[in-house]
This record gives C-alpha cells, sequence and structure tokens, in this order.
C-alpha cells in the first residue's frame, strides 16, 4: 500500500523530452510538476465508475477521506453528488398521500 511519503514514478523518456521542447519554447518555462499533478487528477476521474464515485462520497461523508482527497478524486461531481443527494431526500419527504394513482 503507497503511503504518503512514497513518489510516483514512471518511466517517461518520450515525454520528458517533449516536456523539455514546451520548456523551451516557453519563455518563463512550463511547471513540469503541476502539470503532472493536474494531469494525474484528470486521469483519476476519468477511470472512476459512477458506482465508485458513489462510494467514495459515502467515504467522504462519513469522514473516512479527507475534503482534499475527495476533491482530488471527484472535482466537480462532489458538489454534483451533494446536491442530487438533497434532490432526492428532499423528494422523499414529500407528501404524496394526495397523490392518485389509475
Amino acid at each position: 500500500m503507497a503511503t504518503n511519503n512514497d513518489k510516483i514514478q514512471f518511466r517517461g523518456e518520450t515525454e520528458k523530452e517533449a516536456t523539455q521542447v514546451v520548456d523551451q519554447m516557453r519563455l518563463g518555462g512550463i511547471n513540469v510538476s503541476e502539470l503532472a499533478r493536474q494531469g494525474l487528477q484528470e486521469k483519476l476521474r476519468e477511470v472512476l465508475s459512477d458506482e465508485e464515485k458513489i462510494t467514495l462520497h459515502q467515504r467522504y461523508k462519513q469522514g473516512e477521506l479527507s475534503e482534499e482527497v475527495a476533491e482530488i478524486l471527484l472535482g466537480d461531481a462532489l458538489e454534483e453528488i451533494e446536491r442530487e443527494r438533497e434532490a432526492f431526500a428532499e423528494a422523499a419527504e414529500l407528501d404524496t398521500s394526495g397523490v392518485f394513482q389509475n
């Protein structure tokens, strides 16, 4: 299991060369660490199924995941899931005693 001190490493010789090309083109260069961080966040969000997102949201609400980790994994879906959850709770509380069905 990964710990907070573990580094994420991969062999990216071609990616490194491509990064150097773009870095040389820009006057101030590029922040490779920030690009890597953003890219990893995007890919983590892409690989999660809807069921996994719901599970992660439940773990966040139960205090098993920090807000920072939930934000990285769920991004905008964090707010979307919360809105849907609130709407569902409100709908469940509606008085349906006057509703008739044929």
